[in-house]
C-alpha cells in the first residue's frame, strides 16, 4: 500500500515540477504576496497587530488561489489523458490514489507556507516586532487552510469533466461555506450556531491573532478528511460504472 501511495506522490511531483505549474503557482504566489503585503499593507501608519492580520488575510487569498490551481487538474487530467483507466486496472485502490495525490498537495502547501510565505512573517518579526507566537499561529492557519482547500479542489476535480468545470465546482463549494456562515445571523439560534461554524473566514482569522483554537483546527482537519472521503467515493462509483 505504501509503495503505491509513494508512486502516486512522486508521479504528481514530477508532473508539477516538469510543467508550467511550478513556476506559475510558486512564482505567482510570491508575486501576489509581495503585491498585497509589501506594496499595499506595509505603511508607517499601522502597528504589528493590524499588519499581521492584513498579512495573513493576504496569505489566505493567495493560498486559496494556489491550491485550487494545483488541485483542479489532479483527477480531471487523469481522465482526459486516459491514465485514470490505467490506474483503475492497476493493483491500486481508490484510497491510495487519493492519499497519494493529497500528500502531493500537502507537499506543495508546505512549500508555499514555509518557503514562499515564510519570508513575510520574518518581516513581521524583525521589522514590526510581532511576537513569534502570532507569526507561528498564522502560518499554521495558512497551512491548514491550504490542506482544506486542496481537499475541496480534489473533490471538484473528481466531479468535473475538465479543469474549468472542476475549478468552478470547487469555488462554488468554498463560496457556499463562506456565504452561509456570513448570513448565519439571519437564522434562529440553533441553525445560526451550525451555519456560523461553517464560516471559513471566522475559523481562519483566529490564527492570525495568535490563537490556536481547537474548534477551528478540528474544522479544517475534519473538513479535509470529509472531502477526501467524498473523492474516494466518487472514484469508486466511477470505477464500478466503468
Amino acid at each position: 500500500m505504501f509503495r503505491n501511495i509513494k508512486w502516486i506522490f512522486w508521479k504528481e511531483v514530477r508532473v508539477f515540477f516538469g510543467t508550467y505549474l511550478a513556476p506559475l503557482v510558486l512564482g505567482g504566489t510570491a508575486f501576489l504576496n509581495s503585491l498585497f503585503v509589501l506594496i499595499l499593507n506595509f505603511n508607517s501608519g499601522t502597528n504589528y497587530t493590524e499588519t499581521t492580520i492584513i498579512t495573513f488575510i493576504s496569505f489566505m487569498s493567495t493560498m486559496l488561489i494556489a491550491m485550487l490551481i494545483v488541485a483542479m487538474g489532479s483527477i480531471t487530467e487523469e481522465k482526459n489523458r486516459g491514465t485514470l483507466e490505467f490506474l483503475f486496472t492497476a493493483p491500486i485502490s481508490d484510497m491510495e490514489i487519493v492519499v497519494g495525490k493529497f500528500l502531493f498537495g500537502t507537499f506543495v502547501c508546505a512549500i508555499i507556507s514555509v518557503a514562499v510565505d515564510g519570508l513575510f512573517p520574518l518581516f513581521l518579526y524583525f521589522f514590526w516586532k510581532a511576537p513569534l507566537y502570532i507569526v507561528a499561529s498564522g502560518t499554521i492557519g495558512v497551512f491548514l487552510l491550504g490542506l482544506f482547500t486542496f481537499a475541496v479542489g480534489l473533490f471538484g476535480s473528481s466531479l468535473g469533466k475538465n479543469q474549468m468545470i472542476s475549478l468552478l465546482i470547487s469555488i462554488a463549494i468554498l463560496l457556499t461555506l463562506w456565504v452561509i456562515g456570513y448570513f448565519s445571523h439571519l437564522f434562529d439560534a440553533a441553525t445560526r450556531s451550525v451555519l456560523f461554524h461553517l464560516h471559513i473566514f471566522t475559523h481562519f482569522i483566529s490564527f492570525s491573532k495568535g490563537v490556536l483554537p481547537l474548534s477551528s483546527t478540528v474544522f479544517f482537519i475534519s473538513g479535509t478528511i470529509f472531502f477526501l472521503y467524498l473523492t474516494v467515493k466518487v472514484l469508486e462509483s466511477r470505477r464500478w460504472r466503468g
